[in-house]
């Protein structure tokens, strides 16, 4: 692997996501404030990583497969929390994993004769459930963390509010789509799969 700025990028959001996930699940105020502060960083590294691949002349092949499992990875910690805090059922966690890591997998195991396209509505995936984790641990933090007791009383309110969940819902049944739209873009994987 070449180690170019991007890649290393790269490679630090994938060692954030475990240290987030950790932090999140302590529970403490200052816990779950480092595990806010390190998703933000990670976060924020994803737009940084792909700016200066293009405006260095780094992309690679590398980066084209390590850039989007990081994202998964450090979304898919997020999630996990949340499964593990009541913030959203256990199978609304699989269909998110399963799609994630799938799309992946089949990615993967794909040969340089039949190239996989990414669907521009899974582009935006990444975009939506990165804004909803950001939401959700903007309340968990002013739930869990705050110093004031009315911040506090308001974040638990939206935090486990029937709001909360139906948006979470509706990531997920987006999330699903865009498996379906991964499918309609490559065509070549059913007709693959009918000859195996």
């Amino acid at each position: 692997m070449k180690f170019t700025l991007a890649n290393i990028l790269t490679l630090v959001r994938l060692f954030l996501a475990p240290l987030f996930l950790v932090f999140l699940l302590t529970g403490s105020p200052w816990s779950i404030t480092t595990a806010v502060i390190l998703f933000i960083i990670g976060a924020f590294t994803d737009y940084l990583d792909g700016y200066i691949a293009r405006r260095m002349g780094e992309s690679s092949e590398q980066g084209a497969f390590l850039d989007p499992l990081a994202d998964k990875i450090l979304t898919t910690s997020a999630f996990i929390g949340f499964y593990f805090l009541d913030l959203m059922p256990l199978w609304m966690l699989i269909v998110i994993v399963v799609r994630d890591f799938g799309t992946t997998l089949l990615r993967t195991i794909s040969s340089s004769a039949f190239p996989l396209r990414t669907s521009v509505s899974a582009k935006w995936k990444t975009f939506v459930q990165m804004g909803f984790i950001v939401y959700t641990l903007a309340l968990l933090w002013a739930a869990e963390a705050s110093p004031s007791e009315a911040i506090r009383t308001f974040g638990r309110s939206w935090l486990y509010s029937d709001v909360t969940y139906y948006c979470i819902l509706a990531i997920t049944l987006f999330t699903l789509w865009t498996f379906i739209q991964y499918i309609i873009v490559n065509p070549g994987l059913l007709k693959r799969g009918s000859q195996n």
